[in-house]
C-alpha cells in the first residue's frame, strides 16, 4: 500500500497528459502506470469524446472510469454509461434554428464554421470542412454525415476562426442561458447541458467511488479546467497553462513537454511506494 494521503488522481488530456504532439511522454506514462500498481485510480477528463479517450486508457492500462464531453457523459472502462446530461430536445431544435440565422446574418461569406454534434460514440459533421478534418486528425475518428434526426446530443462543438467564435458565444449565451457554453479553446466553443461540468463529473465519482473531494488531485491547463481545479484537494496547473490558471491552483508544473504530470507524482507517490515488478513488466513500461 502507497502511504500518500490522496485517494485518485483526475487529469485533463489535450495539453495536460499529451504534449505538443498528441503523445503521452515516456516519464509521464512510466509514473501514471506506477500510480495505478498502488491502486490509485488515474481518470481521464476531457472535453474530448469517448473514443478519442479510450486510446489512451489503454496505453495506459488504466481501467478507471473516463470522464468526456466535458463532464457530460461518465463511462466505465467497458463504455457503460454511468451518468449522462443530454441537451433537452426543445434546446436543441431551438440552437440549431439559430446558429442557421447567426451564420446566413452575422458571419462572413466565406467562412468556414464546423458545426459538430456528439452523442454518445457518435460524431456528426461536415467531413469535408478544413476545420472538421483538423479534428479528425487530432482525435484520429472521423466524423458520420448529419444523422437526419438526432437523439442524445451531448455536446455541439463549434469550430472557426477566434473571433467568429467570439462573436458565437456572445450571441449564444444571450439566446441559451439554459445551456452551458464556453470556449474551450480560441477557435473552439462547447455547448453542453448546464450542469455539465468537469468538477461535477468528479462529484458524481467521489460518491461512487468513495472518494474524499481533499483527498483527490486535478491536473489542468486552461479556462475549461478551472472549475476542476477548484474543487480538488490539490490542483496542479500546468507550465503552459494561461496565468488566472496557475493563478487559481495550488501549484503549477513544468509543461506538458516537460512531463510535468510526472514531477509531480513522482513527488507525492515516491518511488519506495511501488510494489516491486519484475523485469518484463519494467521493460513494458519504457
Amino acid at each position: 500500500m502507497h502511504n500518500t494521503r490522496y485517494q485518485a488522481v483526475f487529469g485533463d488530456i489535450d495539453g495536460t497528459l499529451l504534449n505538443r504532439n498528441h503523445q503521452i511522454g515516456t516519464r509521464t506514462q512510466h509514473s501514471i502506470r506506477r500510480i495505478l500498481a498502488l491502486g490509485v485510480p488515474f481518470i481521464l477528463v476531457s472535453a474530448r469524446p469517448p473514443l478519442a479517450i479510450t486510446p489512451f486508457s489503454r496505453q495506459l492500462q488504466c481501467r478507471s472510469p473516463i470522464i468526456c464531453y466535458s463532464g457530460a457523459l461518465v463511462l466505465d472502462d467497458d463504455l457503460s454509461p454511468l451518468h449522462s446530461l443530454a441537451i433537452g430536445q426543445p434546446a436543441l431544435t431551438q440552437l440549431e434554428q439559430t446558429l442557421a440565422r447567426l451564420a446566413a446574418d452575422a458571419l462572413p461569406p466565406d467562412s468556414r464554421l464546423s458545426i459538430n454534434h456528439y452523442a454518445g460514440l457518435h460524431w456528426y459533421a461536415d467531413p469535408d470542412n478544413p476545420w472538421t478534418q483538423q479534428e479528425a486528425a487530432i482525435t484520429g475518428l472521423q466524423p458520420s454525415p448529419r444523422a437526419a434526426e438526432l437523439t442524445e446530443v451531448h455536446k455541439i462543438l463549434l469550430m472557426s476562426e477566434a473571433a467568429e467564435i467570439r462573436q458565437l458565444e456572445h450571441a449564444l449565451r444571450l439566446h441559451f442561458p439554459q445551456l452551458h457554453i464556453h470556449r474551450s479553446k480560441n477557435e473552439y466553443l462547447e455547448i453542453t447541458h448546464q450542469q455539465a461540468s468537469k468538477s461535477q463529473a468528479i462529484r458524481f465519482l467521489e460518491k461512487r467511488l468513495g472518494l474524499d473531494p481533499q483527498r483527490i488531485i486535478a491536473f489542468g491547463d486552461n479556462f475549461n479546467d478551472l472549475d476542476m481545479l477548484q474543487h480538488a484537494g490539490l490542483s496542479v496547473a500546468m507550465g503552459n497553462a494561461p496565468d488566472d490558471i496557475k493563478a487559481a491552483a495550488h501549484r503549477v508544473t513544468a509543461t506538458n513537454d516537460e512531463d510535468g504530470i510526472a514531477l509531480v507524482l513522482d513527488e507525492v507517490f515516491p518511488e519506495n511506494d511501488a510494489p516491486e515488478t519484475d523485469a518484463s513488466e519494467e521493460n513494458e513500461s519504457k
